[in-house]
């Protein structure tokens, strides 16, 4: 992503969150893979995000607006049926 909308590795604050939900059409799945490779970039490593990145992404998304943790076998299996 060109225009980086995270400015943490550690955190997300609710503006954040929201600007990823709304780039990816309230596809929460889809904010938080984009918010996992936006992080990898952060972080000089230029991998494609796996499913712990992306369940990681998921949990601050989710922290940012105060729901409830989000499931990593549950993530690693919607990740399976998207990828299929």
């Amino acid at each position: 992503m060109a225009d980086r909308r995270v400015g943490s590795l550690d955190t997300v604050t609710l503006d954040e969150a929201l600007a990823y939900l709304d780039r990816a059409d309230g596809d929460e799945l889809g904010a938080a893979s984009d918010l996992a490779e936006d992080r990898n970039l952060l972080d000089a490593c230029d991998a494609q995000p796996d499913a712990t990145d992306v369940h990681h992404a998921l949990f601050l998304l989710r922290r940012a607006r105060g729901l409830p943790t989000p499931s990593f076998d549950q993530t690693r299996c919607q990740l399976r049926r998207r990828a299929a």
